[in-house]
């Protein structure tokens, strides 16, 4: 009976610490039992005056400029066929008027380029020199960073 009661009371014992581990476990403290949130007031910052009025003169000056500055696809081409070189009007008409030819568009005459030619200069991207009594056409700095 002895060996009984020794098995009994072990028994008991091992459901004891159990019970006693189990309440421990939930009596530990979460984070999250610890932390108190509180609510906070979020304003929204105003724009200044001053910041106002640079912002709304940039944006003016932004489509006033991308108004004036567009170019039409003839001049795009052109601009494209410069790859960095000083060209001649015949070098530049070769260029151009070979991606014309075969896709069946009219080849530009030396009249049509010129006067694209001249809108490009007007627009400040192509600039020339005068070499033997005829024009050499260039990139300015804002046509190569256009063509980048």
């Amino acid at each position: 009976m002895d060996i009984e009661k020794d098995e009994d009371e072990e028994k008991e014992d091992i459901t004891n610490l159990s019970q006693q581990k189990t309440t421990q476990d939930k009596k530990k403290i979460v984070a999250k039992d610890l932390v108190e949130l509180e609510h906070v007031e979020v304003k929204k910052q105003e724009m200044s005056q001053e910041t106002k009025k640079l912002s709304d003169a940039l944006k003016q000056f932004g489509q006033e400029e991308s108004v004036s500055e567009e170019l039409s696809n003839d001049e795009i081409t052109i601009l494209e066929s410069f790859v960095g070189k000083r060209l001649f009007l015949r070098r530049i008409a070769i260029v151009v008027n070979q991606s014309r030819i075969p896709l069946g568009i009219e080849p530009f005459n030396k009249e049509q380029l010129e006067l694209l030619l001249d809108r490009l200069i007007h627009k400040n991207y192509i600039g020339f020199d005068i070499v033997n009594q005829e024009r050499v056409y260039f990139l300015t700095d804002k046509g190569k960073e256009y063509i980048q």
